[in-house]
């Protein structure tokens, strides 16, 4: 298990845009699991929708998109530059409105990867029910 300390040792992001709570299991550079909690505190809430909060969709590519840098990153030589930058986002789906407080698992898979650039997989489910996924482009290493 890794908590947020040790990711914050893999990508660069912090409060309030780290969008992964802690990782459960990690094949570097292959697959990775993380866990999301969003605080139902969030300010974001306030605006996205106030009568029926919802996560936007967005931030969950961004979970997705982090769950990719802290796979890619564990498997960085550690003096190497391990930021992992977006590229595309390519065919993602959104099958469930998530509320706030719900858990979140993301689960990412390198599906190719040709130098820098990775076509990554990514799946995130609440209480077992499939919420979202698709394919992200990442480029590492600049």
């Amino acid at each position: 298990m890794m908590e947020r300390d040790e990711i914050e040792k893999l990508i660069p992001h912090r409060h309030p845009f780290l969008w992964i709570d802690w990782v459960e299991e990690l094949e570097p550079g292959l697959r990775c699991v993380a866990w999301l909690t969003v605080d139902a505190q969030n300010p974001l809430f306030a605006g996205h929708f106030p009568a029926r909060p919802i996560l936007p969709g967005v931030l969950m590519i961004e979970a997705v998109a982090q769950t990719a840098a802290v796979m890619m990153g564990s498997a960085a030589p550690a003096e190497a530059v391990s930021a992992a930058l977006l590229a595309a986002v390519n065919r993602f789906r959104f099958f469930v409105p998530v509320a706030p407080n719900t858990p979140l698992r993301i689960e990412t898979s390198t599906l190719t990867q040709a130098g820098a650039l990775a076509i990554i997989e990514g799946t995130i489910t609440a209480n077992g029910e499939k919420v979202a996924s698709g394919e992200l482009s990442v480029v590492s290493g600049r």
